[in-house]
C-alpha cells in the first residue's frame, strides 16, 4: 500500500489536473486542489478549473469552497489539507495534492506553522462557565496540569489570563493531533521544454476566450465581481475587468494574460527548485504517468 502523500504540482498549462487524474484512478486515489483561484464558485474558465467529465468519477477536494467576495490563505489551506489528507488515508485511500500555487505546496511540505493561535469564542465560553460552576481555582488547576510553565506566570486570580492561556494550550493539542498522524510527501514537478509550454499556455489561453471567458467575467460582474477582491487578482480576469473598464483594447487583454501566464510560468518554476521535487517531462503523457506510478510503488511500502 502506498502512505506516501503524492504531490503533482508545476507551471501553468503543463497538464497537471490531465495527469494526476490518470494516476488517482491508478492508485484509487483522491485529489486536493492546490490552486488559489480554483477554490471560487463560478471562477471556472479562467481558472482551468477541471470540469466533471474531465474528473472521470475521481473524487476532488477544495474545489468551489467559497465564494468570489471571500478571501483564503495559506494558512487555511495547510489546516484544510492536512485534515482531509487524514480522511482520504482513513478511508485507505491515497492523498494525491495538485496544484500550480506555489505558497501552498511549499508551506504544506515545509510544515510551516501557520496555525497561530487565534481567538476561540466558543472555547471561551465553556472555560467561563467552568469558572462560574467549579470555581477559579479549579480553572487555575486545570491549567497547571495541562502547562506548569505557563501557570507559573500567571496569578491564580487573573481569570482572563488563565482563560486565555487554556485557549493556547487547547489549540496546540488540536495542532498536534494534526500533526502526529504520520505521511511522507512525494513531490513530482511537471515540465517541458520553454517553447513548447509557452506554446501551451498561447493556446490555452485561445481556448478559454473561446470557451466564453468575457461572458463569464460579465456574469460574475453582475453579481457584485469587482477588481478589489481577491479573487479578481488572478491572471485572466483582471485583464478582462481592464478591458471592461476601458483600459485596453480585446486583444491587448489576451495579449497581456498570455504575457502574465507566461511571468507566472517563470515564477512557479523558480519557487518549486527551492523544495526539490523530482522532475518529470511530460511531453510524452504516458511516459510520464507510467514513471510517477514507479516511484510511488517503488517508494510506497506496497
Amino acid at each position: 500500500m502506498i502512505k506516501d502523500v503524492i504531490i503533482i504540482t508545476g507551471p501553468t498549462a503543463v497538464g497537471k489536473s490531465d495527469i494526476a487524474v490518470e494516476i488517482a484512478k491508478k492508485v484509487n486515489g483522491e485529489i486536493i486542489s492546490a490552486d488559489s483561484m480554483q477554490i471560487y464558485k463560478g471562477l471556472d474558465i479562467g481558472s482551468g478549473k477541471i470540469t466533471k467529465e474531465e474528473m472521470q468519477g475521481v473524487v476532488h477536494h477544495l474545489l468551489d469552497i467559497l465564494n468570489f467576495d471571500e478571501t483564503y490563505s495559506v494558512a487555511q489551506f495547510c489546516e484544510d489539507c492536512k485534515k482531509i489528507i487524514k480522511e482520504i488515508m482513513l478511508k485507505g485511500k491515497v492523498p494525491i495534492i495538485v496544484g500550480g500555487t506555489g505558497l501552498y505546496v511549499k508551506a504544506l511540505v515545509n510544515n510551516y506553522n501557520y496555525f497561530g493561535v487565534q481567538r476561540n469564542d466558543e472555547l471561551r465560553k465553556k472555560l467561563e462557565m467552568f469558572a462560574e460552576e467549579k470555581g477559579l481555582s479549579q480553572l487555575y488547576e486545570m491549567l497547571k496540569k495541562l502547562s506548569p510553565k505557563m501557570a507559573m506566570n500567571i496569578s491564580a486570580n487573573d481569570k482572563k489570563r488563565i482563560i486565555r492561556a487554556l485557549e493556547i494550550c487547547k489549540s496546540k493539542q488540536i495542532e498536534h493531533k494534526i500533526n502526529s498522524f504520520q505521511y511522507s510527501y512525494k513531490i513530482f514537478a511537471l515540465n517541458l521544454e520553454r517553447s513548447e509550454l509557452y506554446e501551451r499556455i498561447n493556446l490555452r489561453v485561445d481556448k478559454m476566450i473561446k470557451a466564453g471567458l468575457l461572458n463569464e467575467v460579465k456574469s460574475l460582474v453582475k453579481n457584485g465581481f469587482s477588481k478589489e477582491m481577491q479573487s479578481a487578482k488572478g491572471i485572466g480576469y483582471a485583464e478582462i475587468l481592464n478591458y471592461f473598464d476601458g483600459l485596453c483594447s480585446l486583444e491587448e487583454a489576451i495579449g497581456k494574460i498570455k504575457q502574465h501566464s507566461r511571468n507566472y510560468a517563470k515564477r512557479q518554476l523558480t519557487l518549486l527548485r527551492a523544495i526539490n521535487p523530482i522532475w518529470v517531462e511530460v511531453s510524452d503523457k504516458n511516459n510520464a504517468i507510467n514513471y510517477i506510478l514507479k516511484e510511488v510503488e517503488f517508494n510506497g511500502h506496497n
